[in-house]
């Protein structure tokens, strides 16, 4: 089985079920837990999510990768820390940093081998927007859709049916995702709030967790679209987009394409 989990950002420390939740699924005590921290320019940023982990009740000392130049990826002892780990954990800044760092290296093929492989996926906010084939890599508020609200580069590939963003709804961002499913009808746009995770499960099952929501936005029954004919940032016209808002509990099927929301238990 593969699993990602996409966090949308802004993770309740002294609240961390989705932390537990990455813990129990790599492994629980026995994680062997690396952090890829190359999206961030603070210093301690690595260092700092393995300290949470630690806390967590990891017994495993976890790793924090923090080389930051590309010359630097491919070094021994950074593949063999890649092939002994059950959970890899990319922490958030710029998503364009972990791409031209490590795009193109073996590091980059050994990671998604052992993704493959069964380690658990996650990433918070610059770390789940990278897990796309298509990356949303820059991009702007707000609720229209219009031409050039966002911009798309290769991300690291674990999955080529979703294009991920976060800070969903805290940052007005639904326009930028239909704009993106606008120009790829075939994926799936999910957006996920802060501190609450998708969790993709065999790139075909959605559950979520977290105090928020999931935005799923499905071009599969776009009618018609005017994106490839507007200019000069105007809004753009689209038709037949079908949106889902899941909450805690919800899941998708992306292959039936249907939600399920759990019923409400009466007192």
């Amino acid at each position: 089985m593969t699993t990602l989990m996409a966090i949308g950002g802004a993770v309740d420390d002294e609240e961390s079920i989705l932390f537990k939740e990455f813990i129990q699924r790599a492994g629980g005590v026995k994680a062997r837990i690396v952090v890829l921290p190359q999206a961030s320019v603070v210093k301690e940023t690595g260092k700092g999510y393995c300290e949470v982990f630690k806390k967590l009740g990891v017994k495993s000392k976890p790793i924090s990768l923090e080389f930051r130049e590309r010359k630097e990826a491919d070094k021994k002892k950074h593949l063999e820390a890649l092939r002994n780990a059950t959970g890899i954990f990319i922490t958030g800044g710029t998503q364009m940093r972990i791409t031209s760092i490590i795009g193109g290296t073996d590091f980059e093929q050994e990671l998604l081998a052992v993704f493959q492989r069964g380690a658990v996926v996650a990433g918070t906010s610059a770390g789940t927007a990278v897990m796309s084939k298509v990356m949303l890599a820059y991009g702007k508020g707000g609720a229209t859709p219009r031409e050039r609200i966002a911009q798309f580069s290769p991300g690291l590939g674990f999955t080529d049916r979703i294009i991920f963003d976060q800070h969903f709804r805290q940052r007005d961002r639904l326009g930028r995702l239909a704009y993106a499913i606008s120009m790829h009808p075939g994926r799936y746009g999910v957006g996920v709030d802060e501190n609450t995770c998708a969790i993709v499960e065999d790139d075909n099952h959605i559950t979520v967790l977290g105090k928020s929501a999931i935005t799923i936005v499905d071009g599969k029954e776009m009618i018609s679209t005017n994106v490839a004919d507007v200019e000069g940032s105007r809004p753009i016209a689209v038709s037949g987009l079908k949106i889902h808002v899941l909450t805690e509990g919800c899941s998708f099927d992306m292959k039936s394409r249907r939600a399920t929301i759990p019923g409400i238990k009466l007192r």
